[in-house]
């Protein structure tokens, strides 16, 4: 063998290694492409199975506060609307980047992806504050409710002031939440997974 041919054959090799790398490489992007549309696709119609969600939230809210109202408001003899007190219901928040942070980045669209981080970032703070209003009703306005305390003063007036204030406040980060949720769900609809 000369050294010409030693040359071609070591030419030869190396670009077909070359070729399989590239192949490889392709293929592994192909896999990763299918499953981050699988995973989006999951989520764009989970999204918009819930998409309704937020007008009975926001009535809900409504009732509730409007029960809490009525309880600081009443006087001896006045009866609030104690079920509608008891009607807190919080719903759980989603998180979308933990998965694709590995390979899945890559080929998720940037601007997706910005949003995706987004309402990823405003989970941990709204989980925090609803287990914070969820304590504060379990412990101090529960018994309240229950003892059927009327009217509210001194130390229970100011728990109930500030269950309502904390309860409001929590559905109006839940709104911001849903308000970028929505947002997802519109660019998964339009980027078509």
């Amino acid at each position: 063998m000369s050294l010409g041919d030693a040359a071609l054959t070591f030419l030869s090799v190396f670009i077909a290694a070359l070729l399989a790398f590239y192949l490889d490489g392709l293929r592994a992007r192909r896999a990763t492409r299918a499953w981050v549309a699988e995973y989006l696709g999951f989520w764009r119609g989970l999204l918009d199975s819930t998409a309704g969600e937020g007008e009975a939230n926001e009535a809900g809210v409504r009732k509730v506060e409007s029960a809490l109202d009525g309880w600081l408001a009443a006087g001896p003899g006045v009866t609030p609307a104690w079920d509608d007190i008891d009607a807190i219901n919080i719903n759980a928040t989603v998180r979308f980047t933990p998965a694709l942070l590995n390979t899945g980045a890559s080929v998720v669209p940037p601007d997706l992806m910005r949003s995706l981080f987004v309402v990823d970032a405003l989970a941990p703070a709204m989980t925090t504050r609803s287990e914070f209003v969820e304590r504060l009703f379990e412990v101090e306005v529960r018994p309240l409710v229950l003892g059927q305390v009327v009217p509210l003063e001194g130390r229970d007036r100011r728990v109930v002031e500030l269950y309502r204030r904390e309860f409001l406040g929590l559905f109006d980060q839940m709104r911001d939440y849903t308000t970028q949720l929505g947002s997802v769900r519109e660019e998964l609809g339009r980027l078509g997974f």
